[in-house]
């Protein structure tokens, strides 16, 4: 079966999610007091976004699709969301503190977006590959 979706998705995904991994990477060797729940998960962030920014570039030259490139969509997702978890805390720490860090601003950012167009390009189907309207669903008359 062919891939429906257009590949525009997928490069879009494939850099922001290693703009996730860059950004939370450099975040572990920038100066500055963070808590330590907020290095774990920027650690683990960095890694994960970094091994799914390899797949996403080695499965684009085969342009995968259906349940694997689904679920590497969702991975993408799921990544970006334990970003955005953990910048909102750090964002809440760091104003309740009185100071605002640029850095965890930012990767809230980016770790949004990545999730937006993770998910977005996940719903980018046409309905007559997911089974809606216009699909025949007996196929034996």
């Amino acid at each position: 079966m062919a891939n429906p979706r257009t590949s525009q998705g997928h490069v879009l995904v494939v850099v922001l999610v290693g703009l996730t991994a860059l950004v939370h990477a450099a975040m572990l060797g920038l100066p500055g007091a963070r808590p330590m729940w907020f290095l774990a998960a920027t650690f683990l962030v960095a890694l994960a976004a970094l091994v799914l920014a390899g797949a996403g570039l080695v499965a684009g030259r085969a342009r995968f699709g259906g349940g694997a490139e689904d679920g590497w969509l969702v991975a993408c997702a799921a990544v970006g969301a334990l970003g955005v978890m953990s910048g909102f805390g750090l964002a809440l720490t760091t104003v309740a503190g009185g100071a605002v860090d640029p850095w965890g601003i930012g990767a809230l950012l980016v770790d949004a977006l990545t999730v937006r167009i993770a998910v977005f390009t996940l719903r980018r189907v046409p309905a007559a590959h997911r089974g809606g309207p216009g699909t025949v669903s007996h196929p034996g008359k």
